[in-house]
């Protein structure tokens, strides 16, 4: 077996009902020119048949529901799916929109046998529930022929795939349809009858194609084009076989776009800082939507409560029809090491995480962060400014500034000062004081100020200070 090729000829669909969450028992097709192109098992069940008219289709099945065929979807899935699979393949090539080939040759020292390396491969196909046809052969074009025509056999060396060959219809051996008519003409029906006749005599006579066809079809090669390389960056689209009205329609079909983005992410041991949301409408321009994390993550749990906090704070403008996500800003995943008997530390919510879940919740304008300036001046020693990232390693995002003054400070400071009617004298305690703070003369903002810590007559620990014109003002609060 050097060869193994995987056809898909409901990829869009099935992937579209698994994402979605679609009851298989729900007559579904893909019309493409108004015909249908892809049906599940109860739209053929209801005797829908591709190239069926739309028409057609709706006398057959009064319920059946119709989403349109897109070629670039169905082949930004075949390269997803490559994408998975090249975890457990290393050569394989991308035939658009619903092929996969796979050289199989250097897996050998991997897997035990052909029957192992296949049962891998088995795996994720089964549990993205995807439709497929497969056959192994000696050559890239046999093994892709054989199974376009759902032979689902792994020939282990070239005299079984040959055999398989020679008993195909012309009309499945992957001719063009003019030479298959002319082969016909001639009364060939196997592919192979037309193996045993002389090649350079059918070349006369039919054409250098079929000689060419035939040496692909029963010789080994290697493809021309360049194999299967992954992507950097996670950009998938989702269309939604249902037009979705309100936003919690949309947690399922999410769910399942960020399992794929974890899926990328981890294999790379990356994670993404936010992601770009885009909702697709049909008659209207796309909403795009940037959701942060706080910190970097990857996992799709965390990812999918962040964007739902973001959708409750808006209104669809119309029907979504279609979603589009994409991962923005990634880096090298953070790891963590943790005690084991320590506490399931994991169960809580990290910094950046508690973050994310206010910024989404709130607004990114909401979420500051107190910083502090080498100023002996109380109202211009701290100041506060947008947070975006936070690490899962600590609360900051830089060093704060060296204090100017090593003095005992108020944890609350008014926004500004709070005059007294009177000097602070009947129930009032002193407890420390006076300290002079006096500065500012460089930007004409000068304080001259004799600061008290004191208790008020109702217990409170306040900051208070005296101006020169002898005015007391309450300035803050000890916690």
């Amino acid at each position: 077996m050097q060869w193994l090729y995987i056809h898909f000829p409901y990829l869009q669909l099935d992937s579209s009902l698994s994402q979605q969450g679609a009851e298989q028992k729900q007559p579904c097709v893909l019309i493409h020119q108004g015909q249908v192109v892809q049906t599940n098992k109860a739209a053929r069940e209801a005797g829908i048949r591709l190239g069926t008219g739309l028409a057609q289709a709706a006398l057959l099945c009064s319920h059946v529901t119709i989403a349109d065929y897109q070629v670039r979807q169905e082949q930004q899935l075949l390269k997803q799916l490559a994408h998975q699979l090249y975890q457990l393949s290393a050569t394989l090539y991308l035939y658009p929109s619903q092929g996969l080939l796979f050289q199989t040759q250097d897996m050998r020292r991997l897997y035990k046998d052909a029957a192992h390396y296949w049962q891998s491969l088995q795996q994720p196909l089964q549990e993205r529930q995807l439709h497929y046809f497969y056959a192994a052969a000696h050559s890239p074009l046999a093994a892709q022929v054989l199974a376009v025509a759902q032979k689902n056999q792994l020939c282990e060396d070239a005299n079984a795939s040959a055999r398989l060959l020679d008993q195909l219809p012309i009309s499945e051996a992957g001719f063009s349809p003019a030479l298959t008519e002319q082969l016909q003409r001639l009364g060939l029906r196997l592919l192979g009858q037309v193996q045993s006749h002389s090649r350079s005599h059918l070349g006369k006579k039919l054409g250098v194609e079929l000689v060419q066809h035939l040496q692909q079809l029963y010789q080994d090669h290697t493809p021309r084009f360049s194999a299967y390389r992954p992507s950097e960056y996670f950009s998938q689209q989702l269309p939604l076989l249902y037009e979705v009205e309100n936003s919690p329609g949309l947690r399922f079909p999410l769910s399942r776009l960020l399992q794929d983005m974890e899926a990328f992410l981890h294999s790379r041991q990356l994670q993404v800082a936010s992601v770009k949301l885009g909702l697709i409408y049909r008659e209207q321009e796309t909403t795009w939507l940037h959701i942060g994390s706080g910190a970097g993550e990857y996992l799709a749990k965390v990812w999918l409560d962040l964007i739902m906090l973001r959708l409750e704070q808006i209104s669809l403008n119309a029907p979504v029809v279609s979603l589009h996500l994409k991962g923005r800003q990634q880096t090298a995943r953070e790891t963590f090491n943790q005690s084991l008997f320590e506490p399931n530390k994991h169960a809580k919510l990290s910094p950046g995480q508690l973050l994310g879940r206010l910024q989404n919740k709130l607004g990114n304008h909401c979420v500051r962060q107190l910083g502090m300036r080498d100023d002996y001046r109380p109202e211009h020693s701290a100041y506060s400014l947008q947070l975006h990232h936070l690490s899962n390693n600590n609360a900051s995002i830089s060093q704060p500034a060296q204090a100017a003054t090593q003095a005992l400070r108020p944890s609350i400071l008014l926004p500004s000062p709070q005059m007294l009617a009177s000097k602070p004298r009947y129930g009032w305690q002193m407890l420390q004081g006076p300290e002079r703070i006096q500065s500012g003369w460089w930007d004409n903002q000068a304080i001259c100020r004799d600061y008290f810590i004191m208790r008020n007559p109702q217990g409170q620990l306040c900051w208070l200070f005296r101006n020169h014109q002898e005015e007391w003002f309450v300035h803050g609060y000890f916690a």
